[in-house]
């Protein structure tokens, strides 16, 4: 448990530390100073601006933090206080091909305790996916951003063709007028083959004899946009189909709703077809020249 004495103690030894660190500021300028001219040297402009501006900037951090009648108050130094919050950050969409042309949008989400006009900018280091290492965010309603000051900075990109595949993660910096920041980061999966992460017949199996209607439904997650995918197709060679068939995203053909991620294609069932197990090659394309592939497998029985 910490007691009273602890606490005074703990501030009384703050307040020295601090007492210790601004005298140091303040005496530097001019040791510095001396040592150049003993050198035969003058300080540069720069250089004594630095010093000027260090030992004013640690005067001002020490009348926020220190009060000379109570000690050191750690309310002063609450970063929640202090800092800006970075809510959440996302990358839409998360999966992208290094084509230089999908647009991937940055979303981050901040505020700041003193209002999000206190906010001064926010940044993104987008040098993972070749582009600049020191990207600004805007909330103005322009150049991809929905809705100006509502505290969602937006930045528009597109990852590199030059970029190898795999997960990039992407920094973002955010800054207010006291020079306090903030950091978090957001990840994109940079790929160009398409995924198919489901494929099923429905009815699963079909007797035979039969002439039956049959529905191939395949689920596609592709990088970038679902109207990148090129196309779709099901090698039915074995039910008597000579060219590959091609699956639908339109709403029709067997096909439930146009212009999501699932793909469909409908064909009747032949007579001739004997009991097994019928292994049929799925396969997908996109316009960035990726492909992807499973099988799925249908049951004839007697």
């Amino acid at each position: 448990m910490i007691t009273q004495n602890s606490k005074l103690k703990t501030q009384k030894y703050c307040c020295f530390a601090l007492c210790v660190l601004s005298i140091t500021l303040v005496l530097s300028g001019p040791v510095y100073a001396q040592q150049k001219a003993e050198a035969g040297e003058a300080l540069t402009r720069g250089e004594a601006v630095v010093r000027i501006s260090a030992t004013d900037f640690m005067k001002k951090k020490i009348g926020e933090l220190l009060s000379w009648t109570i000690g050191y108050d750690i309310s002063k130094v609450s970063r929640v206080r202090l800092t800006p919050t970075i809510n959440y950050i996302k990358a839409v969409p998360r999966k992208a091909p290094p084509d230089g042309r999908t647009i991937i949008e940055i979303l981050a989400s901040v505020d700041d305790p003193g209002g999000l006009k206190n906010i001064v900018g926010v940044r993104a280091d987008l040098s993972s996916i070749g582009r600049l290492p020191n990207t600004m965010l805007v909330d103005n309603g322009l150049f991809g951003d929905e809705k100006a000051s509502d505290g969602i900075y937006t930045l528009q990109t597109s990852a590199s063709p030059m970029i190898k595949h795999g997960v990039k993660e992407v920094p973002v910096a955010v800054a207010n007028k006291k020079g306090w920041l903030a950091l978090a980061k957001t990840s994109l999966d940079i790929r160009r083959n398409p995924d198919i992460i489901g494929a099923r017949f429905t009815p699963e199996r079909v007797r035979a004899g039969s002439r039956s209607s049959v529905t191939l439904t395949v689920e596609i997650d592709n990088p970038g946009r679902i109207e990148d995918v090129e196309k779709v197709t099901a090698d039915l060679r074995a039910f008597g189909y000579p060219d590959l068939a091609l699956l639908r995203n339109d709403g029709r053909g067997g096909d439930a709703v146009a212009g999501d991620d699932i793909f469909s294609v409908q064909f009747l069932f032949p007579e001739f077809v004997k009991e097994g197990e019928y292994s049929i090659r799925v396969g997908a394309s996109n316009l960035v020249g990726g492909y992807g592939f499973t099988d799925v497998v249908l049951k004839v029985y007697k």
